[in-house]
């Protein structure tokens, strides 16, 4: 069944297949206008340098076969490394931020990104896979809250790969399930919430070592509900409403979905050059309203570039907290008793309220106008509570605003197991 909804049109009921047909053509229309036309010619070359090419049938081959083994559980640690070796080579020497388009999955497009992070592949993965570091807190652009369901290895959290890159003397396989709620989109407004099967290989090959996390959307996302973007996107300051729809002019009504998604990201470092790896990251995305499919590749490159550069930014940051720190400080909340939690959260959403409110564009917003932060906070269990706090510590350290007092964070960080709480 198509997502559509029975409504009304000046009081009278329009028959659903005229209905459907208007609203279709409304909404192409003006989902083009806001994706298509600010993607000209000349601003993709600002981003991307050269009209996105292909990759060779080798590269292609080793896609589907990692989509393919992450589709099929059955598989276990049976993988041919040797099929995906122009894939990693394919990573290896990718220009940096260049674009690429491969070929379609299901009908859907996808793009290419690379890029190269001045961290070592523990490093690397210690922030991004680590059951104390929330990927709320470390991935803020791209996601609100993970939650994981199960992992082939057991644990509350993802699976914790980086103390498993010293032990490679055979290919190591993990899978995973989690619940996924992203960020609110920089052009609608709209974040979603779906669920993705996930399988991580890690292996040693000569003097590489390579990570492949390979991702796969479980069925449709739930309807997109429209968020807000406080400020820059930098600053990390969104707001969540329970709205469906987009926050966008003629565009609220929309119950848009996301219908498909894979990832296969691949890391690469070099042992005879360690502390660089390189990451490239194939993307396919299909999204759109009614069963109708509107996203391009030059959306789904813009939207990796979005989370690319601010990754990169953060990792490689002077001000970055050590990864230790982190574990630290989520230690810390997890020993808070939940009420405190909450008051704490409750703070930072009045204070993104306020600003929403002083905002020219964002205080005419009616779900902005009847937001409750009381209600909006109360409806967050224990673990969303710390991820939004880790992710206003993340604010702190690196120096963007939070409303939180320095003091409250210091004694996190220093905090013993079973010290007092500051008042601040």
């Amino acid at each position: 069944m198509y997502p559509f909804h029975i409504s009304t049109c000046g009081g009278h009921f329009l028959p659903s297949f005229r209905r459907l047909f208007y609203n279709t053509v409304i909404f192409a229309f003006l989902w083009v206008g806001f994706f298509v036309v600010p993607a000209r010619a000349d601003d993709m070359s600002d981003a991307f340098g050269s009209e996105p090419v292909g990759q060779s049938e080798a590269v292609e081959s080793g896609l589907t076969y990692l989509l393919d083994y992450c589709a099929d559980a059955s598989n276990g640690a049976s993988i041919d490394v040797s099929r995906i070796d122009p894939l990693v080579a394919f990573v290896r020497n990718a220009e940096e931020m260049a674009a690429h388009t491969p070929r379609q999955r299901d009908s859907i497009h996808g793009a290419f990104i690379a890029y190269t992070l001045d961290r070592s592949m523990q490093d690397a993965l210690r922030y991004a896979y680590n059951q104390q570091i929330p990927e709320g807190a470390i991935n803020a652009s791209s996601v609100r809250y993970a939650q994981w369901e199960q992992t082939s290895v057991g644990g509350a959290g993802p699976p914790e790969l980086w103390k498993m890159v010293n032990d490679l003397a055979q290919p190591r396989v993990v899978r995973g399930v989690v619940r996924e709620i992203i960020s609110p989109d920089l052009h609608t407004g709209a974040y979603y919430e779906y669920g993705l099967n996930r399988a991580f290989l890690l292996y040693r090959q000569e003097n590489l070592r390579v990570m492949i996390s390979i991702s796969s959307q479980n069925g449709d996302s739930e309807v997109g509900r429209k968020g807000f973007i406080i400020g820059e996107d930098e600053n990390w300051n969104y707001l969540y409403t329970q709205e469906p729809g987009l926050d966008k002019t003629g565009l609220g009504w929309v119950k848009s979905r996301i219908y498909d998604f894979y990832s296969i990201c691949t890391y690469v470092e070099d042992l005879d050059h360690p502390g660089k790896v390189k990451i490239g990251i194939f993307q396919w995305l299909g999204a759109g309203w009614a069963g109708f499919n509107l996203v391009e590749s030059h959306h789904i490159q813009k939207g990796m570039v979005r989370q690319t550069s601010q990754f990169k930014a953060l990792l490689e940051s002077q001000r970055m907290p050590a990864a230790i720190t982190l574990e630290q400080v989520y230690q810390s909340l997890a020993q808070i008793d939940e009420d405190t939690l909450r008051a704490k959260a409750l703070a930072v959403v009045h204070h993104m309220r306020d600003k929403a409110l002083s905002d020219a564009d964002l205080k005419k917003k009616k779900a902005i106008a009847e937001l409750d932060p009381e209600a909006y906070v109360a409806q967050m269990d224990k673990s969303e509570l710390i991820s939004e706090l880790m992710r206003e510590f993340m604010k702190f350290s690196l120096g963007k605003e939070t409303p939180l007092a320095s003091s409250f964070w210091v004694s996190l960080e220093k905090r013993p197991s079973d010290g007092p709480l500051p008042l601040s």
